[in-house]
């Protein structure tokens, strides 16, 4: 049996069972029906620190459904070494590490935010791919 729920909300469903020409009593349980988190995350996969006007930084763009108070970015070498760490969702990396540009190439990177609605956190990793 599937049922659907056009809205979120707090509903009672009640189960019976047949057998035999009997009618169990029923059972009432109640299910809490809530929103689909909305989550609103774009990462690039690429940029080009040329010094042009455009994509000098990498940045994931979080709009919604993350706690800009918990949230961490990391980009690692391909030897695994952090070589960028972020605690401010609004910060980008520019391509460099210790003040010197890193070789084009790609590099990974893992970003770990807080969930506001349950306190729950989320992992996201993946590669970036600097070009110059």
């Amino acid at each position: 049996l599937d049922v659907t729920w056009m809205e979120s909300g707090s509903y009672d469903i009640m189960v019976v069972h047949w057998a035999n020409g009997c009618v169990s009593f029923p059972d009432v349980l109640n299910v809490g029906i809530d929103e689909c988190p909305q989550s609103l995350i774009y990462i690039p996969n690429s940029f080009t620190p040329d010094g042009n006007e455009w994509n000098n930084t990498w940045q994931p763009v979080f709009t919604d459904g993350f706690d800009p108070y918990d949230f961490n970015l990391y980009v690692f070498n391909r030897w695994g070494e952090v070589i960028f760490e972020s605690k401010n969702a609004m910060e980008g990396w520019d391509g460099t590490y210790k003040n010197q540009l890193v070789p084009q190439g790609i590099y990974a990177y893992r970003i770990i935010y807080g969930e506001p609605e349950n306190d729950g956190k989320k992992i996201i990793e993946g590669h970036v791919n600097m070009i110059r």
